[in-house]
């Protein structure tokens, strides 16, 4: 388990899973996380400390899988703060069952699972559990969405029929993602020196939908966009980039396809060069940064753009 040394208690919880872990015969590690601790957005660097501590001690045992016990509760408190945040569809669907990083494979199998199924099976074997306090704390988004969603349950929104429309959207985004990739197939051209390059007069014939999703395929990897790298190497535009900031992108493209013009726009630390015949170049920031800033390059968080020569 992870300790992540927030609270005077957690030592003593820790000491609890060793105990609990040994006396089912199972081998257990406590895993602390170290060093300065952020003063906001919390639960996030924790999420993370506690995923990178995870996936590095499996790969020092050798395991190649995570298996973590989220419930449907936990989906559909995830579901509404996507949501909340203005997420697309890929963020709508939630937390998958499985789902692939860093050679490590993360499963879920409680996650169709109330949790107070959960907890009564817990009763049932006479499993002991620790209630973490944080889970009740309202400077926490998630706390607060979980006090809120009994009144949408009332209404017939519970987390069970949220969790129905997570597995819909799940398969909604798979279909629209080998859509794309067929896409980005049929019109990834060969790559030259610097980058990729793309007939994006072809992928304009797609649906608007298609096409931000493989713009958003090849900004997140240029690698996975040479066709060179696994699936884990791809991610999802909305959980990499901004993902009003790629639509913005893909309609300037579009508008200027249509106008016959040349533009060049940043992103994600690419630059992309659309010509008037409709080829699409993509290159690293840096790979042609002449003697500082340019026009075209991201300054301040912020999108700039010149048409090229």
């Amino acid at each position: 388990m992870v300790d992540h040394g927030l609270r005077p208690a957690s030592a003593d919880e820790a000491a609890f899973v060793l105990a609990s872990a040994a006396a089912l015969g199972l081998a257990a590690a406590v895993l602390p996380w170290t060093g300065a601790k952020p003063a906001s957005a919390l639960q996030d660097s924790a999420r993370r400390a506690r995923y990178r501590l995870l996936a590095a001690h499996a790969s020092l045992i050798a395991a190649d899988r995570l298996v973590t016990a989220h419930t449907e509760d936990d989906q559909a408190e995830t579901l509404m703060l996507r949501l909340a945040a203005g997420s697309g569809l890929t963020g709508l669907a939630g937390m998958r069952p499985q789902t692939r990083s860093a050679g490590i494979i993360h499963v879920r199998p409680a996650l169709g699972w109330s949790k107070a199924r959960l907890i009564a099976t817990c009763r049932q074997h006479g499993w002991g559990w620790v209630d973490d306090p944080s889970n009740a704390d309202l400077r926490f988004a998630r706390v607060r969405w979980r006090g809120i969603l009994p009144a949408l349950a009332a209404e017939g929104l519970d987390a069970g029929r949220l969790g129905v429309l997570a597995r819909r959207l799940a398969a909604a985004d798979a279909a629209l993602d080998e859509v794309a990739e067929r896409a980005l197939g049929a019109c990834r051209l060969p790559p030259d020196k610097d980058g990729w390059q793309l007939d994006f007069r072809r992928l304009a014939g797609y649906p608007s939908a298609i096409v931000i999703r493989a713009l958003g395929r090849l900004l997140v990897s240029p690698v996975a966009a040479r066709g060179d790298a696994g699936d884990e190497a791809i991610t999802a535009p909305d959980s990499s980039l901004r993902l009003q900031r790629l639509e913005v992108c893909a309609q300037m493209l579009l508008e200027a396809l249509r106008a016959g013009r040349p533009i060049r726009r940043t992103l994600a630390g690419q630059i992309l060069t659309l010509d008037r015949d409709g080829l699409l170049c993509g290159n690293a920031e840096g790979e042609r940064r002449r003697g500082g800033a340019q026009a075209g390059q991201i300054s301040g968080g912020r999108m700039a753009a010149r048409a090229p020569g």
